[in-house]
Formats: structure tokens, sequence, C-alpha cells
């Protein structure tokens, strides 16, 4: 029956014959390692063979049942069911030719691409990667050398690609780098300028001789005692300045006139005034501010014995010995300490310096003590009286820079000043004199050399 609905009453769709039996399905892209020719030619074949197998056909008898009532539709007719309406909708007569193909069937056939393995897929696929293992340890056992790469980019201004344009991370500009260099030279510079300035000040003033080392010697304690009171008062000491800076000149004019005794008896007359004016007026902490007045003019004036070795028979000679020695002695503990400091001296007061490096400023001012004494100069300095010279040096000097760090370590300053640029305040380079030299004083007074 031409008419009759392809739906039962059940709703069950009975199968449409297919009209282009002769129809390819689909093009299916070979694997790798297969023939695009041959493997385009078997899928033709393939897929031509399941379409006649799919095509809808008559059975023996030469009929198909449509549903379960049994009735039969010819597919040599040509005619095509409709729905109830009789009309067949445009969606229907626009279907693809993908519709014409029995995917089902093509699934359950087998083909040539069922027969392709995994390790034939996996040995085509990397076929071109061959040796590209071998060449990526190669190059992972190579030292590389990073570096930046030149290259003309916008927004670099200098055309240098650096690695904080890869990693993301900010780094220091070239600009940058460039002032730390020149600040570092500048520096570099002015240390060079400001010590050849004081040591031109104290080699002229020496040589020139009399009042003229004596200025000189009294110039130094009035900066570095002023240095000292100034770093109290940030420590709301209260010192009298005043009296300090009195006290250094009277000591200094006196060690010029009337030698050691003057010294202390200026330094002893100043440290009554201070204790009286403390006594008769109303002053903030008077103990603390009386001590720490009398400990300024006191400690920094001990350097009034250096000119009392001026006035020896060798002032030259003698003062040059001196400071060659304590210069020495503290280039020898630095670097020995540097390079061999293990057990650290006094950790809480100077934790820079060490049992190695104070042994190794001993040995080294000794060696130097030795091969001045051979010079004409100190010639009447002899061997063992160098020596002895040398020792005192070495206990004495590093005994000054502990005393002074230990006041630097308690009002919590790295430097006292900064009136020398490059090398810190004056008082911080003095240090080592002012106990080395009363001490070596008396040691050439023992010896019969002043």
């Amino acid at each position: 029956m031409a008419d009759q609905d392809p739906t039962d009453q059940n709703g069950q769709e009975s199968k449409r014959p297919r009209e282009d039996d002769d129809k390819e399905a689909a093009e299916v892209a070979p694997p790798p390692g297969i023939d695009a020719s041959e493997s385009d030619n078997d899928a033709e074949s393939d897929v031509s063979e399941l379409a006649d197998e799919s095509a809808v056909e008559p059975d023996q008898s030469g009929e198909k049942t449509s549903d379960e009532s049994g009735e039969k539709t010819s597919d040599e007719s040509g005619e095509k069911t409709s729905d109830e309406s009789g009309e067949k909708t445009s969606d229907e007569t626009k279907d693809s030719d993908s519709d014409d193909v029995d995917w089902e069937a093509m699934a359950e056939s087998k083909t040539r691409v069922d027969n392709f393995t995994s390790g034939q897929y996996l040995s085509a696929t990397t076929e071109e990667y061959k040796g590209l293992a071998e060449t990526v340890s190669r190059a992972a056992e190579e030292e590389w050398e990073m570096q930046a790469v030149a290259a003309t980019l916008p927004g670099v201004e200098s055309g240098l690609v650096g690695f904080e344009d890869v990693s993301g991370k900010v780094t220091d500009s070239e600009e940058s780098y460039e002032a730390v260099e020149q600040a570092a030279s500048s520096d570099l510079t002015m240390r060079i300028a400001s010590g050849l300035t004081i040591f031109g000040l104290f080699l002229g003033s020496l040589v020139l001789g009399g009042w003229w080392f004596t200025a000189f010697v009294i110039l130094v304690m009035v900066v570095a005692v002023g240095e000292l009171y100034a770093n109290l008062r940030t420590k709301d000491y209260r010192p009298i300045a005043l009296f300090g800076i009195v006290g250094v000149i009277l000591m200094g004019v006196g060690a010029h006139s009337g030698g050691a005794a003057a010294i202390g008896g200026w330094a002893a007359l100043v440290a009554v005034a201070t204790v009286l004016l403390f006594s008769l007026t109303p002053r903030k902490s008077p103990a603390e501010n009386l001590s720490v007045t009398v400990l300024g003019f006191a400690w920094v004036g001990m350097l009034s014995f250096a000119i009392l070795v001026a006035n020896g028979p060798h002032p030259v000679a003698y003062i040059l010995f001196v400071v060659l020695l304590i210069a020495f002695n503290d280039i020898g503990s630095y670097f020995v300490g540097r390079a061999f400091g293990r057990r650290k001296m006094a950790p809480k007061v100077s934790p820079n310096k060490t049992i190695e490096g104070f042994i190794g400023g001993l040995i080294v001012v000794g060696v130097v003590a030795s091969i001045l004494v051979t010079f004409p100069p100190w010639d009447p300095i002899g061997l063992a009286k160098g020596l002895a010279a040398a020792a005192v040096v070495g206990l004495f000097a590093p005994l000054g820079d502990l005393v002074e760090s230990m006041v630097k370590r308690s009002i919590e300053v790295k430097d006292m000043g900064s009136v020398l640029p490059g090398h810190g305040g004056m008082l911080d380079r003095i240090d080592g004199f002012l106990f080395a030299v009363p001490a070596i004083y008396f040691l050439f007074r023992a010896f019969e050399l002043l």
C-alpha cells in the first residue's frame, strides 16, 4: 500500500529504503605510517562494500516486513511513504548525504584500519623525532653561560635585553649601576684626598718641628674631643664641651713647655674645675655628665705625649717610627684576622677582632721594626729596643681600638664623625695612638732614648 503510514500502532518506525545505494560515506584519514594513496583506495573500496551491504534489499522471498502486523513495502515500486498529512517537511528534504549511510553497519564491519596496532602508530609518529632525545641529553650536559642579548626592541632604550625581560624580575637599571660605580669611585677619591691632606699636614708640621707640630697635635685633639661630645649629646648626655676643649689645649701646651708632669697637672686642674661647676650649679644627671666630660679630655688628651716624643733628640725619626709601627700593626691584624681569624678576642665589644689577628699584628710589627732599625735614621734605636717598641705597640694599639669600640657601641654609633671623608672621624683615626704613644714615651725614657 503506497499511502500506508510508516509507523504502526505501537509508535515504532519502520525502516525506509535507501535511495542512494552507491553513495560514499566519508573519507577516513589514514594514520601516520600508512601511505596516503593506498589508504584512500582501501577506504573507498571498504566504504563502497559497506554501502552495498547496508542498502535495503528484498529477502529471498522478495518481501520485507515493515511492522509487527506483517505488512510489507516493496523497494522496486520507488514510492516513499509520507506522514498522515501527506506532506513532507522541508527539513527532511534537506537531509545531508551522511544520512544515506548506515553507520552502525559500518562500525560493525572490519577494515584495514582495525589491523593498525598502537605500536605501529607510535613508531610512525616518532619517526621524525629520531635523535631528539640524544640531542637534548647532550645539550643538558654542556655548560652554558647566560648572557644578555643585544637587540633593538621598542621600550628598551639601551637596546640591551636583560634577564628581567624574560623572567619578569625587576633588576637595577644600567643607570643605577653607573651611579653606584660613580659613588664608589668618588668615595675612593675622597678617601685618598683626605688621607693625603692629613698626612701632608702631619709631615709638614713634623719637619718644621717646635710649636708647629704642637699646634697640629692640639688641633687634632680639639676635633676628636668635639666629635666625642657631639655623639654623647645624641644619647641625652650633657658634657661641658668648653671645659673639655680647654682641657686638651692646656694639656698640649703643658707637654710642649713643662713635660709629662705638666700634662697630668693641667688635666687634674681642669677635672677639679669641672667638679666645682657641677657642684655649684644645678644640672641634670650631674654625676653622669661630669664623668663623660672628664673622660673626654683625659682620654683624648693622652695624645699630648706625642709632643714629648717629638721634643727628643731625633723628633722626625722617632715619631715616624711610632706611626709606622702602629700603622703596620693595624694592617697585619686586619689581613691575618681576615684570613685565619676564628676565635673572637672581645665578641661583645668588637666582634671583628680575633686572637689570630692580634697575634698576626704582633708578628708583622716585629718584622717591620727589625727592618726599620737597619736604616740610618733609626740606627740609634737598635734591634733589641726596636723589638721591645714593637711589642709595646702590638699590645697597646689594639687596646686603644677596643676602648673606642666600647664607647661607640655604648652610644650606638658606627663612626665618631665624618671630618675625614672615607675614613670616618678624627677619633677613629687616632684611637690606636691614645694608649700606644704614652707607652712608647715611657719605654723610650727607660731606654734613655729621650
